[in-house]
């Protein structure tokens, strides 16, 4: 549209000159309005039907500077005409919505994106918006929760973290419950976000079911902490699934019952008995190893063998049956403890959530971006061990 150009030149020419202080958002605006104008006029000569201007209508956008881009958008008679250069402005506030829930994402609370943004733009978002943007991610969150999973992962971890969140009346600290997968490609999922008040073995069965509901069929290994009865859950749902309890926490409850004077050898002994990274180690050669530090340690601490009772101890060798190139990977939760880390750092700002499910699509937001950004990002080639031959047996 040549004569439009030259109409807008003329125009843009005409405002630079009129104008004693030249003022962005002003000069932007009567950009805009010129623009709307021309496209009105065109599409009034383009009409099909008979259709005529009507005024126009107030409008106002964040702008990127200290104040509110205020417009005017023509309009006709029938209501049928909506400027295309309206939609390039409403871009700008979706990308103020953005960064508000890019900062909340970050960790800041609603309260203080709000008071940033009216910092920026002049003109403020309030708390209650801010927590509403993303509530967006709550579709999401449940469609994903429905969502088909492959049928094997060959490696699962399992951890939870506590949060205080408000349910009914009162605020307590309630435990998210976060599990990841290792897939058969490398790359790792995250598979299941609850929130239960307590961790129980029980739960995490249900939540075992509903991943099988969600087409998982086959784990090889589940590695999780030392909750009692969960090995049972495990073997419940996951038939013929191994099963990991975590190394470090069982290494940090022996060492809180032990004398400062005694920690540091007893840490020493502790980092020995699970030292078992050589292709020649065995399950067998590991318990005498606890044997032996059950013997040294007997006069001082002679109720130590409870800490590694029959039946239970196994599980945390269970690592020792797998590839010497995986086990440091898999006779720990560490790496769940990567998802979180980034779950505490963005919830710390944030005193409480007023409810479980607020508080879910705030985690849902952060671990996918961890998941996308890193796990899929980033394979790790130390689970390739788990396509082949995994036993010690087949491996000797």
């Amino acid at each position: 549209m040549p004569k439009y150009k030259k109409i807008l030149e003329s125009s843009i020419k005409n405002l630079r000159s009129s104008m004693t202080e030249l003022s962005l958002d002003q000069f932007l605006a009567s950009t805009i309005d010129s623009l709307m104008e021309m496209e009105r006029e065109e599409y009034l000569e383009q009409a099909k039907i008979q259709d005529k201007g009507n005024g126009f209508y107030g409008r106002a956008f964040n702008s990127l500077s200290k104040n509110c881009l205020k417009i005017n958008v023509p309009r006709t008679r029938t209501g049928d005409f909506s400027p295309d250069t309206l939609e390039l402005v409403k871009i700008g506030q979706e990308q103020v919505n953005d960064l508000c829930l890019s900062l909340y994402k970050k960790g800041m609370t609603s309260r203080d994106v709000s008071e940033l943004i009216k910092e920026m733009f002049g003109e403020g978002v309030s708390a209650t918006k801010v927590t509403n943007l993303a509530k967006v991610f709550r579709k999401f969150r449940e469609a994903w929760e429905k969502s088909k999973l492959e049928k094997h992962y060959p490696a699962m971890f399992c951890d939870c973290i506590f949060i205080t969140v408000r349910r009914e009346d009162s605020y307590s600290r309630e435990a998210v419950y976060v599990a990841y997968g290792v897939r058969q490609d490398l790359k790792r999922e995250i598979l299941c976000l609850s929130v239960n008040p307590t961790e129980s073995a029980s739960e995490w069965g249900e939540l075992f079911e509903k991943l099988k509901k969600r087409g998982m069929e086959k784990t090889d290994l589940i590695i999780a902490d030392g909750l009692e009865g969960l090995e049972q859950e495990v073997h419940r749902v996951f038939a013929g699934a191994k099963f990991q309890k975590c190394v470090v926490h069982k290494m940090r409850n022996i060492l809180n019952k032990t004398r400062p004077k005694d920690k540091a050898e007893m840490a020493e002994d502790l980092k020995e008995v699970f030292n078992n990274f050589d292709s020649d180690a065995t399950i067998e050669k590991a318990l005498q190893k606890v044997e032996n530090l059950c013997v040294k340690w007997k006069s001082k601490y002679p109720n130590l063998k409870r800490f590694f009772k029959e039946g239970r101890i196994e599980y945390y060798f269970t690592y020792i049956e797998f590839h010497p190139g995986i086990r440091r990977m898999i006779y720990t939760t560490n790496s769940i403890e990567n998802v979180n880390r980034i779950i505490r750092k963005a919830t710390k700002n944030k005193l409480s959530f007023e409810s479980p499910d607020n508080l879910l699509d705030y985690v849902f937001m952060i671990t996918k971006e961890f998941e996308e950004k890193n796990f899929m990002k980033y394979p790790v080639s130390e689970f390739k061990y788990f396509n082949s031959e995994k036993s010690q047996t087949q491996l000797s």
